[in-house]
């Protein structure tokens, strides 16, 4: 919601990803929507293209970093971004050949194979969804629960489904006790009916 708001409030970054500011001789400013590719940052917050490593002074594109993505706000373009570079050791290595310094880091790539949930391609909003986490253990110590909760009573339900056996008496039981009923009240029935019938009888004659 936060950055929807930012790009629905035309809020400039602090690094000026999603708006281009000029200046003018009469010390006027104006703001330019910045676009990457067919996406402008002023109709979108999404908007990206793929992050190289720019020669200065010349600004031209000297290494496009696979899977890395640059656009209108650094938090967006990241979680549309995915590790495939750092899954290659040949990129990770001349990633640092680009950094300038003196002492470079022991990077390893990382080995796909260890991954149980997550691919190359998996993006970092993907892998944060999941709470970085490859996979749950679920390990249930009831003793330990009880010792530290300490409960008075614990009750539990279980929803099960009735059996055919169950089903069968049920049904059983319910014809017996029509039946039963049915015994009672229809020689009443019948008796009513034949005393009304009688005096009906009578009062014709």
């Amino acid at each position: 919601m936060i950055r929807n708001t930012t790009q629905s409030n035309a809020l400039v970054s602090a690094q000026f990803t999603n708006y281009r500011l000029y200046g003018y001789v009469n010390y006027d400013l104006s703001a330019q929507s910045a676009q990457y590719g067919d996406c402008t940052c002023s109709s979108s917050a999404t908007c990206i293209t793929q992050y190289a490593v720019i020669n200065y002074p010349n600004f031209t594109d000297t290494f496009p970093l696979p899977g890395l993505y640059t656009g209108c706000y650094i938090v967006d373009s990241l979680l549309q971004s995915d590790l495939q570079c750092f899954y290659d050791q040949a990129c990770i290595s001349k990633v640092q050949s680009y950094l300038g310094s003196s002492t470079l880091m022991n990077v390893t790539a990382l080995n796909i194979s260890l991954s149980i949930q997550f691919l190359e391609n998996s993006t970092i909003s993907d892998i944060i969804d999941q709470l970085m986490v490859e996979e749950w253990i679920n390990s249930s110590m009831y003793e330990n629960y009880y010792s530290e909760c300490q409960p008075l009573h614990c009750t539990y339900t279980v929803t099960t489904k009735n059996s055919v056996i169950y089903i069968i008496t049920t049904l059983i039981g319910l014809v017996g006790g029509l039946i039963t009923v049915l015994k009672l009240t229809v020689p009443m029935l019948v008796k009513f009916a034949r005393k009304r019938m009688h005096k009906e009888v009578k009062t014709e004659t």
